[in-house]
């Protein structure tokens, strides 16, 4: 199965871990914080030099820079390429726009992570599994078992 690692900077190391831990599966996986593959990888750091800096833009001029145009790209192309998302808790704006374009799309959607009590949204509905930090296990058992089915959207 094709899988799209989504989540936020701050939660890097645990992407790059799911992300092994999925290809020793068999999965092909993509995690946006990994040039390893050759895809692109877009920081802030590219874009200023210290985070605090950030705040001198907003939305509209920072979608338009051509560094965050390619990461729009690369990140898009690599959603239209997978069969699901892996959505990692917690995580931001970005991740939850790529799970909504996603699920949009077709794809297959699994949430995984922290889910605090207070924090909910109905909207994650639309998951098709969501899983505890205990739960991964469980969610490499279902993303194994749908690849053995051949089962993808």
């Amino acid at each position: 199965m094709k899988i799209y690692i989504a989540t936020s900077w701050k939660m890097e190391p645990t992407a790059k871990a799911v992300a092994k831990w999925l290809r020793e599966d068999g999965h092909k996986v993509d995690c946006f914080c990994d040039p390893s593959s050759g895809r692109y990888v877009f920081h802030w750091s590219e874009f200023v030099e210290k985070e605090e800096d950030l705040k001198n833009y907003d939305a509209i001029s920072f979608i338009h820079d051509e560094r965050t145009q390619r990461a729009f790209r690369e990140d898009k192309g690599y959603i239209d390429w997978c069969d699901a998302v892996v959505m990692i808790h917690p995580c931001g704006k970005s991740a939850h726009l790529e799970a909504g374009y996603a699920k949009g799309s077709g794809k297959l959607l699994y949430m995984w992570g922290s889910f605090p009590k207070g924090e909910f949204d109905v909207m994650y509905g639309f998951a098709d599994g969501m899983f505890r930090l205990d739960e991964f296990e469980s969610l490499r058992e279902v993303l194994r078992t749908m690849t053995k089915c051949g089962i993808s959207r």
